[in-house]
């Protein structure tokens, strides 16, 4: 790029210098709290989920989380197992604690079977299409944003319909980092939901709570960063 000068003292031109600018970074804004959300502490069971669905899901379909949340939760008798066991099924390996509630993610069925005391609860679930950037709490794109607008309709409509009805919001991380720092990070985006749904899309609190889980439900524990990605994930769970 050159600049000519039209003095005839300088008859040849001039090369203009060019400046890089440097890029500037941003700085991530912590979130603050506007309501509490429970991290789960001691974290509950360890279930690893091995049956991996597609990685690339990013739409969701009102017909099919209005036609899972709309079932109840089931309350089941089960019979308490008096040895620690370790248990392979198609869709999850899970791990007993003693004295912990026992999770088990059936992704088959999109529902999680609780069993504390001799009582197991049926829970039906849906996994939103919201991804977060990586270590944060913000929201990765307007798919993301979009997502919650459909499942917040759905809410509220259910709501409408059947009183007393709750649903939890679940945060979970990836493998990567400690278990204290995942904890904290999936209940900061538990809360980010949670926000969205009761700020942005006017769902009442009342219906809605929320809690992180950290790394203790991976669908990929040892997976790439991609797999990773999809570990970072919140679901909606119908608890009453």
């Amino acid at each position: 790029m050159e600049a000519f000068n039209a003095n005839p003292n300088h008859p040849k031109p001039m090369k203009s210098l060019l400046l890089l600018l440097p890029a500037l970074c941003l700085a991530q804004i912590p979130l603050h709290a506007q309501v509490t959300v429970v991290p789960a502490s001691p974290p509950a069971a360890s279930v690893i989920v091995v049956q991996q669905p597609s990685i690339v899901v990013r739409t969701l379909d009102s017909a099919v989380v209005q036609r899972q949340l709309s079932l109840a939760p089931k309350v089941l008798i089960v019979t308490p197992t008096p040895q620690p066991t370790v248990q392979t099924t198609k869709t999850t390996t899970v791990v007993d604690t003693p004295g912990q509630a026992r999770r088990v993610y059936n992704s088959e069925r999109s529902v999680v079977l609780v069993e504390d005391q001799g009582q197991s609860r049926e829970l039906p679930y849906v996994t939103l299409p919201v991804l977060f950037e990586k270590e944060t709490s913000d929201l990765l794109d307007q798919e993301s944003r979009n997502a919650l607008q459909q499942v917040a309709g759905v809410i509220l409509a259910i709501s409408k319909t059947e009183a007393g009805t709750v649903f939890d919001i679940e945060g979970h991380t990836s493998t990567d980092g400690t278990n204290e720092y995942n904890v904290a990070l999936s209940a900061a985006r538990a809360q980010r939901v949670y926000d969205e749904l009761t700020q942005r899309y006017g769902v009442p609190a009342s219906v809605l709570s929320a809690h992180g889980y950290g790394e203790s439900f991976p669908m990929y524990p040892q997976g790439s960063e991609a797999e990773m990605q999809m570990d970072r994930r919140v679901l909606v769970v119908r608890t009453k």
